[in-house]
């Protein structure tokens, strides 16, 4: 039946009249086949991935994966290129775990339009700095879409934010964990727009004058299923960490912020969010989570579309200024951000701290080096341009020149100027960031360049608590050690195997290096035990 759906759909492609035709490209090719009109309730439908060795995909050729999905519209129809969420099934409504364009098997992804994003990188730039970073960060892939035999242009597909071994790696919290350690985690939740389903803060953010609040939002457990004992546990323990936080003895290690908080990550999520000085940061698309026994947790990152120079909304386009401070030049706005980035700015050591992580990213061949940002840029967008990509997409969407989220002007005539523009912003925001936190009052520990490719390896859950995976794509010769953090071997393993496991539970919370040997190539990456 499968087969015969996308032979005729095959057929049909070939007599489909669209503002950009499809017939050759480098890129994987998703093919989706509705059964109903697309809505945001969820409906049977097909999925049919064109994913060749060979680097060529065409519309006509044999699926990498084809099968039954449920589907449905992401965010609404704001655009006219819609994003799409995606449920993999075996049968109708039953969930199907499987690996998708070689990302970890799950069953829940999402295709996301990046329509206002005309670089169409912004959200993998962001994902791409922040895993670097040593924290997990959805992954995804670009590739081109075709939708009821209509071609849609690029998009990204991949990994929704969920708890999962491979994602968002935190404890199953059940529904009958409604006491004692069990009821600890593992919590998801956000500040975002729209809901009721959750809690206000009881302190107002910086800045307001129209009596705005925080809103935070249950994600998981969702609020469909989520037990009142777990609410009021982690209204209490948000409440606690916010009452610590503003309070006189905020500084304090033992009673202050950070007995709910974990200071790195609250740090590496303030460094992105200023790098990258995103209109929307801390207030929407604000992902934060608890694992059970641990404390509150800033991320994953979320939704970057308009970050990095895109708006020139609440001067969000400027090199200067923080973002946690958007309230001061636009108090009107009804979602302000909380004031834990304020506060936290105020805390000698955390700022301390921030600084000293700050100067290590920014050091030569590390996440912050501008030359290695712009490489990675280039790198995309050289995949996109190979095999016309991006002259496609925006002649199904020809939207330059056309205002949409408020841009900088002038506006990007081309792909090439949207690039330009933004390495502009990108060298002009570091330039400014490290006048306000490099420091040279730090010690770091000795790292080895980098010449195995990256993307050879993967590590897994960043952070981590008791296991860290290392998958390889190399598998000859392979010697995996784990170093401290001043270059100390602590342990080391020979490896033939695509998928290795180091114990991370006798060693202290901190952060180690796994470095990976083959041959004569080295590739070191820094992971977080928290």
């Amino acid at each position: 039946m499968k087969s015969l759906i996308f032979t005729v759909l095959s057929i049909a492609l070939l007599s489909t009249i669209s503002k950009a035709q499809l017939t050759s490209t480098n890129l994987p090719i998703v093919i989706l086949t509705s059964t109903a009109a697309i809505s945001d309730t969820q409906k049977q439908a097909a999925i049919k991935i064109v994913d060749n060795l060979s680097g060529v995909n065409t519309p006509f050729d044999p699926a990498k994966f084809e099968g039954m999905i449920g589907l449905k519209l992401r965010g609404g129809i704001a655009n006219p290129k819609s994003s799409y969420s995606i449920e993999t099934w075996s049968t109708p409504f039953i969930s199907l775990d499987t690996s998708l364009l070689s990302l970890p098997k799950e069953n829940d992804w999402v295709l996301l339009a990046s329509y206002v994003d005309r670089s169409l990188m912004r959200n993998l730039l962001t994902n791409y700095i922040h895993e670097r970073m040593g924290r997990y960060a959805p992954r995804f892939k670009l590739c081109e879409l075709i939708v009821d035999n209509q071609y849609k242009g690029v998009y990204l597909f991949g990994e929704k934010i969920k708890r999962d071994t491979s994602r968002l790696d935190i404890a199953n919290l059940k529904n009958i964990d409604i006491s004692g350690d069990q009821l600890t985690g593992g919590y998801i939740f956000t500040i975002d727009d729209g809901g009721t389903n959750g809690w206000a803060s009881a302190i107002a953010p910086p800045f307001a004058t129209l009596g705005q609040t925080i809103n935070f939002l249950y994600e998981v457990p969702d609020a469909s299923v989520i037990q009142i004992p777990q609410k009021l546990y982690i209204k209490a323990y948000v409440d606690s960490f916010e009452s610590a936080l503003n309070g006189n003895n905020f500084q304090d290690t033992v009673i202050g912020w950070r007995k709910y908080g974990a200071e790195n990550s609250l740090i590496d999520y303030m460094i992105m969010n200023e790098l990258s000085k995103d209109y929307e940061a801390y207030r929407k698309n604000t992902y934060l989570y608890k694992d059970k026994l641990g404390k509150l947790k800033a991320g994953p990152m979320w939704g970057n579309e308009i970050a990095w120079g895109n708006t020139i909304d609440c001067n969000s386009n400027l090199a200067t200024g923080w973002a946690y401070e958007l309230g001061n030049v636009c108090n009107m706005n009804n979602k302000l951000a909380p004031f834990w980035w304020s506060k936290l700015a105020t805390d000698v050591e955390f700022m301390k701290a921030l600084k000293c992580r700050y100067t290590e990213f920014r050091k030569i061949g590390n996440v912050l080096d501008t030359t290695k940002i712009f490489q990675t840029i280039d790198s995309i967008s050289t995949y996109l341009n190979a095999n016309g990509a991006i002259t496609r997409n925006f002649t199904q969407w020809p939207i330059w020149n056309v205002p949409l989220v408020n841009e900088p002007t002038p506006m990007s005539m081309n792909h090439a100027d949207e690039i330009a523009g933004m390495k502009n912003y990108i060298r002009t925001r570091i330039a400014w960031l490290d006048n306000q936190w490099f420091t040279l009052n730090c010690v770091f520990p000795t790292t080895v360049k980098n010449s195995i490719n990256e993307n050879e390896v993967t590590l897994y859950p960043i952070p981590a608590t008791d296991i860290i995976h290392v998958d390889l794509k190399i598998k000859e010769n392979v010697q995996i050690n784990l170093l401290s953090i001043d270059g100390k071997k602590l342990m080391s393993m020979n490896s033939s195997s695509n998928t290795n496991a180091i114990n991370l539970s006798s060693y202290q919370k901190g952060i180690y290096f796994v470095e990976i040997k083959c041959n004569d190539q080295v590739l070191v990456k820094k992971v977080i035990k928290e």
